[in-house]
């Protein structure tokens, strides 16, 4: 957390914004992956009705042992909803050992998703996600097609193996989620006029997600 708040503080004084200590907290619900590039493309794809008449989502998002499934499931159900722009009112979930599992749910517009979680994979492995949109014209996905994993754009082929991928030129090594933080809470800091919807739909996600473990266990479909 001490990079992302020195990242912070960096483009809050190179831009001027004004802030108090209080400010650098950065533990304020602002669903940061909001900020992330690939998922604000395909919002523009269903806005601009480049994807006409959204018919299915395909989400899958997979890590390692140290992520809880809820925050998963937290985050894929907001992606849901910020790339469509419609509001999740009912899911139906099935879960082996709160460790994996899937999830249908259902948008207020009538599309249906079906979102893939897990974190089984070995520790310190790189997460795997997808997010594909399939409309009656049109597909979007945030990886190229038939790739299983993220591409990187840097790989350093030695006895141990890494790769790099800079996507952000004003926070060079931070990964995908510290840069997701760092914008999301700098762009909160700018204009704090939308608190009180990130706290409903901190609200309305936690929610989400609880209905999905209610869901397991009832093996029921639940309406939110």
């Amino acid at each position: 957390m001490r990079m992302e708040k020195e990242a912070l503080l960096a483009l809050l004084n190179k831009y001027s914004v004004p802030f108090c200590t209080a400010d650098l907290d950065m533990n304020i619900p602002i669903q940061p992956w909001r900020c992330n590039r690939k998922y604000v493309e395909l919002e523009k794809l269903v806005s601009s009705n480049t994807l006409e008449h959204l018919c299915l989502l395909r989400f899958c998002h997979l890590t390692d042992a140290k992520t809880e499934l809820k925050d998963l499931l937290y985050r894929e159900f907001d992606i849901a909803e910020f790339v469509t722009g419609h509001n999740i009112v009912a899911l139906h979930a099935a879960f082996t050992n709160e460790r994996s599992g899937s999830v249908i749910i259902t948008l207020d517009n009538g599309v249906i998703g079906s979102i893939e979680v897990g974190n089984l994979l070995p520790e310190g492995q790189a997460e795997v996600d997808r997010h594909e949109m399939i409309a009656r014209r049109g597909v979007g996905s945030d990886i190229v097609v038939d790739t299983q994993l993220p591409q990187q754009s840097i790989y350093l082929m030695t006895d141990k193996p890494e790769a790099f991928k800079d996507t952000d030129s004003e926070l060079f090594g931070l990964n995908d989620k510290q840069i997701e933080l760092v914008r999301a809470h700098f762009a909160f800091l700018k204009d704090k006029s939308k608190k009180e919807w990130h706290a409903a739909q901190d609200a309305h996600l936690l929610a989400a997600v609880k209905a999905a473990f209610e869901s397991n266990e009832t093996h029921k479909k639940i309406v939110l």
